[in-house]
Parts: C-alpha cells; sequence; structure tokens
C-alpha cells in the first residue's frame, strides 16, 4: 500500500474499536474480533478528512470574531481554511465510496452538510449539492431522534411517564411522516446531481 494512504501500522476498527494491525500492501481488511470488513482506502480517507476538518475548524476558532466575520478570498486566514475544508470535503467524498461504521457515517454527514454550506457561499458548489448534504444530515437526525424516542417509550412508567409516552408518540408519528418525505426528495436529488456511485452516506437500511 501507498505511504499516502497508509498512515499508521494500526488503526481503530469502526465497528467494535478493537485496535486491528494492518498487514503489508493490504486495501482490505477482515475484523478478527467482529467480523467487519474493512476498505482501507475509505476508512483511512475518512481519517485524513477528519484531521483536516477539525484543523480548519480549530484555525476558524482562534480567530476573534472580527477576523471571522471576513470571510473574502483575499484573506490568507480565511483561504487557509478553505483549502483545509477542500481536502476535508475531497477526502470525505472518497470515504463515502465505500460503506463506513455507523458513528463515521453520522459524523462525515455532519462535516459535509456544514463545509457544503461554507463551499456554496463561496459558489464552489451547486445548489442540487448544498441541499444534499443538508438533507441527508436532516435525514439522519431524524432517524436518530425516532431511535431515542422509541428506546425511552420503552420504558415509560407512572402518570409523568404516561405523560411524555403521549408527547413522544405525538413527535414519532411527525417523524414517521416526514421521513418518507425526506428520502424520496433525496432521491430526486440523487438524480439531479447525476452521482455515478451515490455516496453510500445515507442509512438505507433504516424503517420505522
Amino acid at each position: 500500500m501507498d505511504e499516502d494512504i497508509k498512515p499508521a501500522d494500526s488503526f481503530h476498527c469502526p465497528h467494535c474499536l478493537r485496535e486491528l494491525d494492518l498487514p503489508e500492501d493490504a486495501w482490505y481488511v477482515t475484523c478478527d474480533h467482529c467480523g467487519a470488513r474493512l476498505d482501507l482506502k475509505s476508512q483511512f480517507a475518512f481519517l485524513r478528512g477528519m484531521d483536516a476538518f477539525e484543523e480548519g475548524q480549530e484555525l476558524m476558532v482562534r480567530r476573534g470574531p472580527r477576523k471571522r466575520r471576513n470571510k473574502t478570498r483575499e484573506n490568507e486566514i480565511y483561504r487557509e481554511v478553505v483549502d483545509l475544508f477542500v481536502e476535508a470535503y475531497t477526502s470525505l467524498q472518497v470515504a463515502f465510496a465505500a460503506k463506513l461504521g455507523a458513528a463515521q457515517r453520522q459524523v462525515g454527514v455532519e462535516m459535509m452538510s456544514s463545509m457544503s454550506a461554507e463551499f456554496f457561499n463561496l459558489s464552489m458548489i451547486s445548489p442540487f449539492e448544498l441541499a444534499y448534504w443538508s438533507n441527508v444530515m436532516t435525514e439522519q437526525r431524524a432517524q436518530l431522534e425516532y431511535d431515542r424516542l422509541q428506546q425511552q417509550a420503552r420504558g415509560v412508567s407512572g402518570l409523568w411517564g404516561q405523560l411524555k409516552f403521549l408527547r413522544w408518540r405525538l413527535r414519532l408519528g411527525q417523524l414517521r411522516k416526514k421521513l418518507p418525505e425526506l428520502s424520496s426528495k433525496l432521491d430526486r436529488l440523487e438524480q439531479q446531481i447525476e452521482f455515478i456511485d451515490p455516496p453510500h452516506a445515507r442509512n438505507r437500511k433504516w424503517k420505522p
């Protein structure tokens, strides 16, 4: 494996968090603890993307509010931030070419949504791409909220618990209506963007 692809001799399985030793010249590895088959090119692209995104975010935070408001290409600091975000964005596009762990996918979607908003303001991406990542994040958050409320509803007891259950049931109904609409919208956006291979950014196996 090329040195620019392989950043370390070992890393943690994104599914079970067990540290793995990586064989030389391997593009795929199977976790000997949970059995997950990992695409190392995608995994290392995710790690590079996360590092570049965090570095860009830290650079923004270290600057005072006045400098952060000056978001122009002539601003040297902001140019450096944009360069880091471009590196992160392109790396995450590579990462999403394969299936990531659930936590990686969730974090990756949050990063892509944040950066796409920044890039759209600079006329670097289309409104379709901005809408895609924004709606993927909305879909993801709605699915996570639904799962959380379902779990909470299973453990209710007493009068106060029943009152909370009624509120949760109302919200669950709203989410059940909203999620199919989001899914249809995202299907249309994927057609408009004309992905050769849509990114593996959505939890397509999710069911209410």
